[in-house]
């Protein structure tokens, strides 16, 4: 590609909104951070995904700063850093639900939590496998990408998972919390799976994003080069949201009652949950 075809480095508005997201990343970590051990391995599934997003943030954010003054283009850091926050921000939502169902007495057998957990993961992780695979950049292919069917086909597992997987098993156990009012954790669980329902449908939107740019792939709504406003608001917004909803929820939790410190009665307000060690 010729330098007369390059696109344009980022603008000063994309750097700063990236300069603010690396910011805000870097503050909320801390509160994360504590949040990760205190909920210790009940939140095992939850919590160090989160962290992994954090992650995901610094890396992105670092690296189109440090190439601010380079043309706009997309590459393997930024697209995984993409991909990856995208799948992050879903499993951790996932992971709120599972722990909300660690928190509450489970019946004997936890199959039910067990195999939602396994089959959310697998599908998330294969439509976010696929549709970045298909969604790779590709001179002179259909598309100007690998595969624009596996794209497709990658964003709608994404968000048909997440609408109707996630969606169902979000509102059976909104109706377990209900009929645990009297559970020394109802209080707690019910603060996690709050934030879980708020941070629900901002992620829908980032999901349905990425599956409307893969039928109708206008440069406006390109995730990597973009307009300002599709940066702030489908991308930016919506990640912090969700960010800001999970980590006010995980906090709101710290201190949950150990199950198997309830016997089979609760008896009230017990030891923290078990923290990493």
């Amino acid at each position: 590609m010729s330098a007369t075809h390059m696109p344009d480095p980022p603008s000063a508005s994309i750097i700063n909104l990236t300069i603010a997201d690396l910011v805000i990343y870097a503050v909320l970590l801390f509160p994360v951070i504590r949040i990760t051990w205190k909920h210790g391995k009940s939140g095992m599934v939850c919590w160090p995904i989160f962290l992994s997003f954090f992650a995901l943030r610094f890396v992105s954010d670092a690296y189109l700063i440090a190439n601010r003054h380079k043309p706009e283009i997309p590459n393997p850091v930024v697209i995984m850093t993409n991909a990856g926050s995208i799948a992050c921000m879903s499993l951790t939502i996932v992971g709120v639900i599972y722990e909300v169902n660690v928190m509450l007495p489970l019946p004997p057998k936890r199959w039910t939590e067990k195999i939602m957990l396994a089959v959310t993961h697998l599908t998330l992780t294969a439509g976010i496998a696929l549709a970045t695979y298909g969604g790779s950049p590709k001179q002179g292919a259909p598309g100007g990408v690998v595969s624009k069917h596996l794209n497709q086909i990658g964003t709608c597992l994404m968000l048909f998972v997440m609408l109707f997987g996630v969606g169902w098993w979000l509102w059976q156990t909104g109706k377990k919390v209900k009929s645990l009012k009297t559970h020394p954790n109802f209080h707690l669980a019910r603060n996690l799976l709050l934030a879980g329902c708020a941070a629900f449908p901002f992620q829908l939107v980032r999901l349905g994003h990425s599956l409307t740019y893969s039928f109708t792939p206008y440069p406006s709504l390109d995730p990597i080069s973009g307009t300002f406003a599709t940066r702030l608001v489908l991308m930016f917004g919506m990640q912090l949201i969700v960010a800001l909803v999970v980590t006010a929820g995980g906090w709101l939790s710290i201190g949950a009652v150990v199950n198997s410190a309830l016997g089979e009665e609760s008896q009230g307000p017990g030891p923290v949950t078990q923290p990493w060690v």
